[in-house]
């Protein structure tokens, strides 16, 4: 980006007079019509991308979005970001002004098995940002599709849809579109029977201690359910991390997988265990159900649930090599960005 005094001054101006251009055409020609409300969960709501129109020349610059996503595939974070080039002598041509971005439309689309394209059936959440802005990030917009109902299953594409201009007047001067592919296979979208309990399956009954825990969120350390502490992360069974956005994230190591339990989703309802409800003691594995297809490497970690560390040698009759544990607290990160743990654990 161009940055001298001038210029600087040149760009107020222009956001200024954008704005207020914004302002005049939402307006009613009848006083007493309500304010308009800009809505954060659109896809649904907005043209397909094929009715944009993209334009030839664009100062727009992508980093290509990306989409990560949990066990169960009910929840799917995107990211991505897009800045100008102040310095695109072709896109600026006519004017002396940095270009800005107007406006961001973003568009779920669902890809029937003959190639077809239609608005998905769920929704998209996304808090867009107050324009005019300079760059656009999706996952500072908090943009997610959650749908733990899993209403839809197949191939998705997620249509990344921006607006820019070095002129006031034209606020649609420029046109750039990216997008991003992902699938939901179909098998998620099929419902589990729930397990059988231990009331009417004669299973064995497997006592479970509890037990608290210290650890840290360091890459180089974990930690180790059989010795109750933190090791290096070569002897220990999961370890968790933490982004820069503050989630923490629970990691299986050394053959160990991770799962958060299902009580929550399944009846009854009055044994959704977190760490500030326990189950009366003793506890039992029964406790904290869960599915085995949902075992995974990492998945997301918090106080509100419990989740499974299940290793190589899982019994399920015995309670071997099977762990439950939540997050009882976070303290405050040191400056290198570490986060001391206590946790809350359970096993045989």
């Amino acid at each position: 980006m161009k940055y001298d005094l001038l210029k600087s001054v040149s760009l107020l101006a222009l956001f200024a007079t954008f704005t207020a251009i914004m302002f005049a055409c939402d307006k009613s020609n009848d006083p007493s019509a309500p304010e308009k409300n800009t809505p954060t969960s659109s896809s649904s709501e907005m043209p397909l991308y094929s009715s944009v129109t993209v334009t030839e020349v664009s100062p727009i610059r992508f980093l290509p979005p990306t989409v990560t996503y949990n066990a169960d595939k009910s929840k799917f974070n995107f990211n991505g970001s897009a800045t100008l080039d102040g310095f695109d002598t072709t896109a600026n041509v006519d004017s002396d002004n940095d270009p800005f971005f107007t406006n961001i439309k973003l568009d779920l689309i669902h890809v029937d098995e003959m190639g077809q394209s239609k608005v998905a059936m769920v929704q998209l959440q996304y808090t867009p940002p107050t324009f005019p802005v300079a760059q656009i990030n999706l996952g500072e917009m908090g943009t997610v599709l959650y749908d733990p109902d899993k209403i839809e299953c197949g191939t998705f594409k997620l249509i990344v849809v921006l607006y820019a201009t070095n002129d006031a007047a034209k606020p649609d001067k420029f046109i750039s579109t990216d997008s991003v592919e992902f699938v939901r296979e179909p098998e998620f979208c099929i419902d589990e029977p729930e397990p059988v309990s231990s009331s009417s399956e004669p299973i064995a009954v497997v006592e479970m201690n509890q037990f608290q825990g210290q650890m840290t969120t360091s890459n180089f350390k974990g930690f180790s359910l059989k010795t109750d502490q933190e090791v290096d992360a070569a002897q220990a069974e999961f370890q968790v991390s933490l982004s820069q956005d503050g989630q923490l994230t629970i990691i299986g190591l050394n053959g160990y997988r991770v799962a958060k339990y299902s009580n929550a989703d399944q009846t009854p309802y009055d044994d959704d265990w977190y760490s500030q409800d326990l189950p009366p003691a003793p506890a039992h594995m029964s406790d904290f159900r869960f599915h085995e297809k949902n075992l995974a490497e990492s998945t997301s970690f918090d106080v509100d649930a419990f989740w499974v560390v299940v290793g190589p040698n899982y019994n399920k009759d015995t309670g071997d090599d099977f762990y439950a544990v939540s997050l009882l607290k976070k303290d405050v990160i040191d400056g290198n960005g570490i986060a001391p743990l206590t946790i809350i654990y359970y096993k045989k």
